[in-house]
C-alpha cells in the first residue's frame, strides 16, 4: 500500500481488524502452548453443523428449485406450436357447402398471425428467464464445490487421531494470521504517516493563507505611503521615463492569486492615462532599464548593488532619446551608481562631421573588433 491514499476510516477499518487478528493469534498460540485440541474441535464441530452443512443444504435446496423451472421454462419453449390448418378448414367448408367460407379463412389467418406474434414476444421473456437460471445454477454450483472441500477438510481435521497433525494444522493457521497482523501493521504506518502529512500540510496551508494576508496588507501599506521604499521607486522611475521619452510612466505592485508580487510598469500619456506605448519591444527595454536604475538609487542608503548591465540599451530608440538615455546614466554615475551597457556602431547616436565623440575616453572600456586579438573579448588567440 502506498502513501498516497487512504482515510481516517481506513485507519479505523485496519485498527478494528489488527485487533481481531491479534486476538486470535493469541488463542491459537494458547492453544499450542497447551497442546490441547478439544476446544478447537468443539469450535470446528460447531462450525462444520451450523454454517457449512446448513450452507450446501440451503444451496442444494434452491438448485432443485431452479433446476425445475429451467424444465417448466425448456417444455414451455418447445410447445409454443400452432396445430389448426385453414386451408384443411377450408376443404372441409367446401364440401359441406358452408357459405362465406373464404372471410372464415381470412379470419383464421388473422388469429393465426396475432397468436404467433404473441408467441415470439412470450418465446423472448421465457429465453431471458432460462439465461438467467443457468447462471444462478452456475453460481450455485460454484459454492456447492467450495463449501464441499471446506467441509472435507473439516472432517479431515476432525477425524485425525494423531495429535501432531493437528498441531501442524493450527501452526499453519498461526503463521498465515502473523502474515495478516504484519501486512497490517505497515498498513497501519503508512497510513499513520498520511496523517501526520495531512495535518502538516493543513498547518503549512494556514501560514500560507496568514502570510499572504500579511503581504496584501503590507502592499496596501507601501502604496497608501508616499515615503516608502516602493513609492521611491515609483518617483525614481518616472523621472528617468520623462528625462528619456518626455513621457511619465506608472510602477504599480499587486499581489496575484498565488501571493507573489505582480509588478506592472506603463507609460501615461498628456493626460495621464495609461496608453498602450509600453506594448512594443523598444519601450519595454527602456522600462526594464529604468526599473532596474530607480531599484538601484532607492537603495543608494543601504548595502546593496551599487552596478547593472543592459545589453543593446541604445537600439531601436531615436537619436534624441538616446542622447537622454545616455545623460541620465552619466546622472546616476555621480550618484556612485555604474552602468555597463553594450551597443553596436549602428546604435550609437549620429554625430555632425567634426563632433566630439559621444563616449569620453574614459567611458569607453572595450572595444571589440575582427582586425586582431586586441579586438577579441578574452584577448585569446582563434583555433
Amino acid at each position: 500500500m502506498s502513501e498516497l491514499g487512504g482515510s481516517v476510516q481506513d485507519l479505523s477499518k485496519i485498527e478494528g481488524l489488527l485487533l481481531l487478528k491479534q486476538k486470535e493469534a493469541e488463542k491459537k498460540q494458547e492453544l499450542l502452548d497447551a497442546f490441547d485440541f478439544r476446544a478447537q474441535d468443539k469450535r470446528r464441530t460447531k462450525e462444520l453443523v451450523d454454517e457449512v452443512d446448513e450452507g450446501i443444504a440451503n444451496l442444494n435446496s434452491e438448485r432443485y428449485s431452479l433446476s425445475q423451472n429451467r424444465r417448466k421454462v425448456a417444455a414451455s419453449l418447445e410447445e409454443d406450436q400452432i396445430l389448426f390448418d385453414p386451408d384443411e378448414a377450408q376443404k372441409l367448408f367446401a364440401e359441406v357447402g358452408v357459405l362465406f367460407k373464404d372471410q372464415i379463412k381470412k379470419d383464421f389467418q388473422q388469429l393465426i398471425s396475432f397468436n404467433k406474434a404473441v408467441t415470439e414476444e412470450r418465446r423472448t421473456y421465457l429465453q431471458e428467464e432460462l439465461t438467467e437460471i443457468e447462471a444462478d445454477l452456475k453460481r450455485i454450483n460454484t459454492e456447492l464445490n467450495t463449501l464441499g472441500k471446506r467441509r472435507s477438510e473439516m472432517l479431515a481435521f476432525l477425524s485425525a487421531t494423531d495429535v501432531f497433525s493437528k498441531y501442524k494444522k493450527v501452526s499453519d493457521e498461526l503463521v498465515s494470521l502473523r502474515a495478516d497482523i504484519t501486512s497490517l501493521e505497515r498498513q497501519r504506518g503508512f497510513l499513520a504517516r498520511l496523517q501526520e502529512l495531512r495535518a502538516e500540510i493543513r498547518t503549512v496551508n494556514e501560514e500560507r493563507e496568514q502570510l499572504q494576508v500579511r503581504i496584501e496588507e503590507d502592499v496596501e501599506r507601501q502604496n497608501a505611503d508616499d515615503k516608502s521604499l516602493f513609492s521611491t521607486i515609483r518617483l525614481f522611475f518616472s523621472e528617468i521615463i520623462e528625462e528619456v521619452i518626455d513621457r511619465k510612466a506608472l510602477l504599480s505592485v499587486s499581489p496575484n492569486n498565488e501571493g507573489h508580487l505582480d509588478f506592472k510598469a506603463e507609460i501615461l500619456d498628456e493626460s495621464g492615462n495609461t496608453t498602450s506605448a509600453d506594448l512594443g519591444h523598444t519601450y519595454r527595454k527602456l522600462l526594464c532599464i529604468a526599473f532596474d536604475m530607480a531599484l538601484l538609487r532607492a537603495h543608494l542608503d543601504q548595502k546593496f548593488p551599487r552596478f547593472v548591465y543592459h545589453d543593446g540599451a541604445l537600439e531601436s530608440l531615436d537619436d534624441r532619446k538616446k542622447e537622454n538615455l545616455l545623460a541620465v546614466i552619466r546622472e546616476y554615475a555621480d550618484f556612485g551608481i555604474q552602468t555597463v551597457i553594450t551597443l553596436i556602431d549602428s546604435d550609437l547616436p549620429k554625430r555632425a562631421a567634426g563632433d566630439e565623440s559621444v563616449f569620453s575616453p574614459p567611458e569607453l572600456i572595450l572595444l571589440l573588433h575582427d582586425e586582431n586579438e586586441q579586438g577579441r573579448l578574452f584577448r585569446m588567440k582563434t583555433w
